[in-house]
């Protein structure tokens, strides 16, 4: 880990096939570069797994649009993921609320989808983003905190 105010280190880049398992090569990538007793371990991969499994989900396809993109660099104190695929100019990442009390998840269990970036804005406090380049390729961001215990 860095310390101090010193800019981040870019740990790793990825380019990934788009397809149901990009996710779980999400995560792997993830625990591959840092290592298994990093604190920031399993939010980083359950963040990168929601990234980018709505990336899979919701990117224009046709050829050539078959990649995702991933990045992570590491700060002081967090992690940031950056996930980039192809886009779809007609789609914008949606949250619904996460529920406040057990009883409310059961039936949104049965309403798939939707709550994947808001369980991101969770485990990030709110700093996650998103735009479309020049380019028209959607990216997504977030700085996953690193908790030192």
């Amino acid at each position: 880990m860095r310390s101090g105010g010193t800019a981040p280190t870019r740990l790793r880049r990825a380019r990934l096939h788009q397809d149901p398992y990009a996710p779980h090569r999400a995560r792997l990538a993830v625990r591959c570069w840092l290592g298994a007793t990093h604190p920031a371990l399993y939010d980083a991969e359950l963040v990168v797994s929601e990234l980018v499994t709505n990336a899979v989900k919701h990117a224009l396809k046709g050829p050539g649009r078959d990649w995702v993109r991933l990045s992570l660099d590491e700060e002081s104190s967090c992690v940031r993921l950056v996930v980039t695929d192809p886009g779809n100019p007609g789609s914008e990442p949606t949250c619904r609320p996460l529920p406040a009390d057990w009883n409310d998840w059961l039936p949104r269990m049965r309403q798939p989808g939707g709550m994947g970036i808001a369980t991101v804005i969770a485990i990030c406090g709110g700093a996650w983003g998103t735009h479309l380049t020049e380019r028209e390729e959607r990216v997504v961001w977030c700085h996953v905190p690193i908790h030192v215990l």
